[in-house]
């Protein structure tokens, strides 16, 4: 056996810019089935991210489907669209509500102006204005991953759980 062969192959970073809209949703579509244990998305309020996809919407219920221990968690400004326009979404949260949670920014997070799609603290994409288009996409790129991992972690612990699972109706 040589010596390549007891070793393992770890892909070498690779970093693509993005500078269309659609090219940050291709990098979504690119980044789902990558993830293996978690997903964290920061986004104002996920309505450019076409979550109204049924493909994209089954690929996050994979994650959770694999295992207990996966998780899903998204941030973003406003909820309002996902009660109103992701019943998909909606639905996988109330399947899923001990793995997944939607929260919202509040304080300084509710001014942070960027974007981003994190898996398994190794692959991202993020864009630095969420109303721009330009962005990157960052594969096996774990040191770069940890500091979106950091930057999510602030944000998330200026959130609050924003979406029930349940709708209670009065």
């Amino acid at each position: 056996m040589s010596e390549d062969e007891g070793t393992l192959s770890i892909p070498a970073p690779q970093r693509t810019l993005l500078t269309l809209r659609r090219e940050y949703l291709a990098a979504l579509d690119t980044l789902l089935p990558l993830a293996s244990r978690e997903l964290r998305i920061f986004d104002p309020d996920l309505s450019q991210l076409g979550f109204e996809s049924a493909q994209r919407v089954a690929m996050i219920e994979r994650l959770l489907r694999r295992s207990r221990a996966n998780r899903v968690c998204l941030a973003v400004h406003s909820p309002d669209y996902i009660r109103r326009g992701l019943p998909r979404l909606m639905s996988l949260l109330a399947t899923f509500s001990a793995s997944m949670a939607i929260h919202q920014t509040h304080g300084d997070a509710a001014r942070v102006q960027d974007c981003f799609i994190l898996c398994d603290e190794l692959h991202f994409a993020r864009r630095g204005v969420a109303s721009h288009p330009r962005g990157v996409l960052h594969l096996h790129d774990n040191k770069e991953a940890r500091g979106m991992k950091e930057r999510f972690d602030q944000i998330w612990e200026s959130s609050v759980l924003a979406v029930s699972p349940t709708q209670a109706g009065l």
